[in-house]
């Protein structure tokens, strides 16, 4: 750790395994249907089970579940068959009920063998359709008329496999990573003197959790490199065997060679982190730790509503004149107003530069009085949270709450007493606490080898890196091939970041959907995920 505390290395070759055939591209994406099973997709895409189990690596038949989509290879020339099977059957047509074929007058000295011998059935199933005969000392009686059952014959018939039968026989070994090969780009001579600063707290994060990896027995050959200034030095890059062989590809600072690392990635078949979600609509095999922000404004507002969407409380969206708030975080606001008027609640609207007259107007001293503003602005946070915090302090018969914006996480030690105050949510993708025993040993390692403090100020560079490494390589050594149908099986504790990865629609990758509810209230922080 110590010699690679500065040291970039620049793309050194080793042998890979490759996890996933060659022979066994993707070819499309099915999303399973109601009622479907792995035999009915053979024939639909005319490739067999093994083909199909081996594309989507930790598949059975217990996880094979309608609204899980699958990847499906090309079409092989083979299909699976249906299996034969033997049944005994009734000859009884279809419609009829009664299952007498005829009715039969016994003859002078006829037995029941000779009797089901004549007609071509056992004894035991003359015997069943006649129980009177079954009775003690009951005889077969000249002239009495008795059932002539139909025959049970032997069919032979084409059954489809169930899902188990396939699984059992398809599904292939998982493969484990002995040794991965791992490898990260970042842009560490940029022209942009913030990313480069950025590229080298990311990097030191990243060093500090491959070094705990290394503890704790995963092994890996790591290869970093330097993507400079020009997408020129990303072609040159991308043609260097150390990334062409790659396991898993961080490229957590990239943005103007986003699309032709995620083709290269896709094309190879290679697992990539990358921070923007721009292609993760197109890559199978992406990971981005940024979900869209609807997904974000939408997992807020079903808290909002699930916290506080009842009779007793009194919902007043803060309009804080920001022009950006009509196109950005007005669209959180846009949507609690939506979700409220579907539940027929009412909300009332307030300016930030409102005369206390009319604040107070707006105020309901009985019910718990709920602000949302419809701006993430840290200069109008700012006036707001001073502004509110007189108000609360000087009123206390009016129970306050405000629910606000993941940016405002920077500004916590600043306004740590205001949002205490105010009783503040903050719905957010990341909560460092400096404080957490684990998080003083992470702050104590990054000091000891960069002899630097650890930036606490969220969301904190080099934590993010730190969990997004330990996260997607520890989950990978753990799971190996099946990684991806582990996803909701990992219970690794990341230092800052809410991460759960979900696939995005039928072809794309997965992006990181969690966030969490970071709560102050008296002097005291809750976090919920």
């Amino acid at each position: 750790m110590r010699n690679l505390r500065y040291f970039v290395l620049l793309c050194t070759s080793f042998f890979w395994a490759i996890s996933i055939s060659a022979q066994n591209k993707v070819a499309s994406y099915h999303t399973i249907q109601k009622g479907e099973t792995l035999f009915r997709l053979t024939q639909i895409y005319q490739v067999t089970a093994e083909a199909i189990c081996a594309l989507n690596p930790g598949l059975s038949a217990e996880n094979f579940q309608a609204g899980k989509t699958i990847a499906i290879p090309a079409p092989n020339g083979e299909i699976e068959q249906h299996k034969t099977i033997e049944v005994m059957e009734s000859t009884r047509p279809e419609g009829v009920t009664d299952n007498c074929q005829e009715v039969y007058k016994v003859k002078r000295k006829e037995t029941i063998y000779s009797i089901s011998h004549k007609f071509g059935i056992t004894e035991q199933e003359l015997l069943d359709a006649n129980p009177e005969l079954k009775k003690p000392g009951a005889k077969l009686k000249k002239n009495s008329l008795i059932c002539i059952p139909y025959k049970i014959v032997k069919v032979v018939k084409n059954v489809e496999p169930v899902n188990e039968e396939l699984f059992s026989n398809s599904i292939p070994e998982v493969s484990y990573y002995g040794m991965m090969k791992i490898a990260l780009l970042l842009p560490f001579s940029s022209t942009n003197k913030a990313k480069e600063a950025s590229s080298t707290m990311y990097y030191r994060g990243f060093m500090l959790a491959i070094d705990s990896l290394k503890n704790e027995g995963v092994n890996m050959d790591l290869t970093i490199c330097d993507t400079g200034a020009n997408e020129e030095k990303v072609d040159s890059l991308l043609r260097e065997p150390a990334l062409m062989n790659a396991d898993l590809l961080f490229c957590p600072q990239i943005e103007q060679s986003e699309r032709k690392i995620s083709e290269f990635a896709k094309k190879r078949q290679i697992r990539l982190v990358m921070t923007p979600p721009n292609e993760v609509n197109n890559n199978p095999y992406l990971f981005t730790m940024n979900g869209n922000n609807n997904q974000l404004y939408d997992a807020a507002t079903e808290y909002f509503m699930r916290k506080f969407g009842r009779s007793n409380v009194n919902v007043i969206i803060m309009d804080m004149d920001d022009e950006d708030a009509r196109s950005s975080r007005g669209d959180l606001t846009y949507r609690i107003k939506q979700a409220l008027t579907e539940k027929n609640m009412t909300y009332k609207i307030l300016n930030i530069n409102s005369a206390n007259e009319d604040i107070f107007k707006t105020l309901e001293s009985s019910k718990q009085n709920v602000l949302v503003p419809n701006s993430a602005s840290l200069v109008l946070l700012r006036r707001f949270m001073t502004k509110w915090k007189s108000i609360v302090t000087n009123n206390p018969k009016y129970k306050i709450t405000v629910f606000g914006h993941k940016e405002w996480l920077s500004l916590a030690n600043e306004l740590k007493s205001s949002f205490y105050t105010t009783d503040t949510y903050i719905y957010t993708k990341f909560w460092f606490n400096p404080g957490n025993a684990q998080s003083k040993i992470l702050a104590r390692n990054y000091e000891h080898w960069f002899h630097t403090e650890l930036p606490t100020l969220m969301p904190s560079v080099p934590t993010i890196g730190f969990d997004t490494a330990y996260y997607m390589i520890k989950s990978l050594s753990t799971y190996g091939t099946a990684l991806e149908e582990h996803l909701n099986d990992i219970s690794i504790r990341p230092y800052q970041n809410f991460i759960k990865f979900e696939r995005q629609g039928e072809k794309g990758g997965f992006a990181n959907t969690k966030i969490g509810y970071v709560h102050f209230n008296k002097g005291l922080v809750n976090v919920e995920d």
